[in-house]
């Protein structure tokens, strides 16, 4: 599983709304398929609707998102504690 920054817009009632979604994706076909599923779901929006500008494959520790910090916690370090912030 690898972790991957979907980045587009959406229409939200009479806007467009912007979004920036990290997921958790085998490849990057199946990130798509989940970016989509979460807008439906989440929104209500059908799949046509969902433009996704850009999708990049990020390093885990890059992302907040909780499901991504889950998928990883075990095989990457998510601590934030700079060298120059300890003295």
């Amino acid at each position: 599983m690898q972790a991957y920054r979907a980045i587009g817009t959406f229409p939200n009632g009479r806007i467009v709304q912007k979004f920036t979604q990290d997921v958790v994706a085998a490849d990057e076909v199946d990130a798509r398929h989940r970016v989509y599923s979460f807008f439906g779901r989440r929104h209500g929006v059908n799949r046509r609707f969902v433009n996704i500008e850009s999708m990049s494959q990020i390093e885990p520790t890059e992302s907040s998102a909780p499901a991504v910090i889950s998928a990883f916690r075990d095989t990457h370090d998510f601590s934030t504690v700079d060298v120059a912030e300890e003295e």
